[in-house]
């Protein structure tokens, strides 16, 4: 198939099922979360804690879809300057970004209906922030996308990629093998749809998607993404995958660098969180940061997508070494530092227990009179330097032992994600010696370092 009867096809099938299926309805009594665009998350890990989003912030949403992510950041950045520029070649798509937008009341967005290959030729201007969410792997030539991207990229600026992942899918590329043999191109997307359900209902019980199926199930079922996610899924014309160094590669040819990957699954980019045995972790000890994330993907073999950030910078992080910035718990942890304060205990362990796709892990801190002082300041506002000088006044510890402590603090909680994704409720629930995080969907961090909001001391 050539680039134009590709790119035919891609549009022909978003304009017949808008994906993901939304109802602007429900903007009435949710906003919906995405990866990547939390402004705080962005912010420390791409503008080093320090950029102001209230002043001529400009983002770009290509391949905006159904409008998660531009509703997501216009509603975030609603009281400010800053333009939101969504753009996609799928006009019923567009339609119902729209509807959305206009029951929340947003007017911060500009709407485009291009493709993102056309992006260098619209004359959009540069932007501080792109947010591009599984789109790259739809195209015939991702390189060609990833370039059109970075054109449009201020210097400083930082660009978000989910594309799909190469072991956590291995099912899907077999299915979508299957059909591509068995279900004749000629059919209408309907009728594509309907025989791929009979396919599906007819597969052995050991055929290697119905062992997965409860983990695609929302994008097949009538209660989940339904006919669209069916069709996204299993009968895309254009869909290819990546592994951890071609994730690398792709973003070498748009002359970026990748900054950090993101999501629930984002702990698993470290082998050292797979493999206890020490004497196997002197395999990779002289290796380099792409080396180790490629040997952890592969053993984890889970991964279904990679998000990530990119950048030009080659150090764009918020750092605990300047003193100047501040810590603050994000998310479902926000404005909970007192909370967790109050739970801690000297000589006793308080846990913090999270729910990563259905596997629970306990993060657990023995409690002191520092660690205890510490979080009292962890508000986003006190810099770092002045939590050191109150916590030393109040516990008459070193300034040494405080310093290991608040970095252990952030070590330890800035990996977890705590965001909430399709109105799943999560909280903190202090209690005399433990402290329970119960959540559905880790997506973003919830330990970052920002600019201190006042410098007093």
């Amino acid at each position: 198939m050539d680039e134009s009867k590709m790119i035919s096809s891609v549009k022909q099938q978003y304009e017949a099922l808008p994906y993901p299926p939304r109802n602007p309805e429900d903007e009435k009594s949710r906003l919906l979360r995405t990866v990547g665009d939390s402004l705080s998350e962005l912010n420390h890990c791409c503008f080093k804690g320090q950029r102001n989003f209230n002043q001529n912030f400009r983002c770009l949403v290509a391949g905006g879809g159904t409008g998660d992510s531009v509703i997501n950041l216009a509603e975030q950045l609603r009281e400010t300057s800053a333009e939101i520029v969504y753009l996609d070649m799928s006009s019923a798509s567009r339609r119902i970004a729209e509807q959305r937008a206009a029951v929340r009341g947003l007017n911060n967005i500009t709407w485009l209906t291009e493709s993102l290959l056309s992006i260098p030729e619209l004359g959009i201007g540069q932007f501080d922030y792109i947010n591009c969410s599984g789109v790259l792997h739809h195209l015939s030539d991702p390189q060609e996308g990833a370039r059109a991207l970075a054109s449009v990229l201020k210097d400083d600026g930082a660009i978000y990629l989910m594309l799909y992942a190469e072991y956590g899918r291995h099912s899907i590329y077999l299915l979508q093998t299957l059909f591509r043999e068995m279900i004749p191109q000629h059919l209408s997307i309907p009728e594509k749809v309907i025989l791929a359900r009979r396919i599906i209902g007819a597969l052995p019980i050991d055929h290697a998607f119905i062992k997965d199926l409860d983990k695609w199930a929302n994008e097949i079922t009538a209660s989940g993404y339904g006919d669209s996610g069916l069709y996204d899924l299993l009968l895309h014309s254009v869909d290819r995958c990546y592994n951890v160094n071609e994730v690398y590669a792709l973003a070498a040819t748009a002359e970026l660098k990748l900054v950090t990957f993101l999501g629930p699954n984002k702990r698993f980019y470290d082998p050292a969180q797979l493999v206890a045995d020490q004497s196997i972790r002197l395999l990779w000890r002289e290796k380099n940061i792409q080396e180790q994330q490629s040997l952890a993907e592969k053993l984890f073999s889970n991964h279904i997508k990679h998000q990530f950030y990119l950048s030009r910078q080659a150090a764009c992080t918020a750092s605990m070494d300047d003193e100047d910035n501040a810590i603050i718990l994000e998310h479902e942890l926000a404005n909970q530092n007192m909370a967790i304060h109050d739970a801690i205990k000297p000589e006793e362990t308080l846990s913090i227990t999270f729910t990563i796709n259905n596997e629970k892990t306990v993060f657990q801190i023995m409690g002191n009179k520092v660690n205890k002082a510490c979080f009292r300041y962890m508000d986003g506002k006190t810099p770092i330097s002045s939590i050191i000088r109150k916590v030393k006044m109040k516990c008459g510890a070193s300034e040494q032992k405080i310093r290991l402590e608040l970095r252990s603090i952030f070590e330890d909680l800035y990996p977890w994600a705590a965001s909430i994704f399709n109105g799943h409720k999560s909280y903190v629930r202090p209690c005399i010696s433990v402290c329970t995080l119960s959540l559905k969907s880790l997506r973003t961090n919830c330990c970052i370092i920002t600019k201190a909001k006042s410098t007093s001391l």
